[in-house]
């Protein structure tokens, strides 16, 4: 409903964030609570790669982002393969992005 700013995006890489942390206790309880982290992972990544496109970031600061965001998170919640088309050229080989 509001115009797409950069503190949305922000926002989204704090929240991505603190998932991959609260993901990390899921997987480690799977089985006990059926809770499969992915349900949350997958929209919140989502959500970053489409802010990234609709704010028109350029696929440095795109690729920048991204590995700060994956330096973050430990669980892997974050599929650098889903930026793939964005990062072009600057995307590399996507075990760059890997820890």
């Amino acid at each position: 409903a509001r115009p797409v700013v950069p503190a949305m995006l922000d926002l989204i890489e704090q929240a991505i964030a603190v998932w991959d942390e609260l993901a990390g206790y899921l997987n480690d309880a799977y089985y006990a609570g059926r809770i499969d982290p992915q349900e949350i992972s997958e929209p919140l990544v989502d959500a970053h790669r489409d802010l990234c496109e609709r704010l028109d970031l350029g696929s440095e600061e795109i690729a920048e982002r991204l590995d700060r965001l994956v330096d973050r998170c430990h669980h892997d919640t974050v599929d650098p393969a889903v930026y793939s088309e964005l990062l072009g050229e600057d995307a590399g080989p996507i075990g760059r992005y890997s820890h």
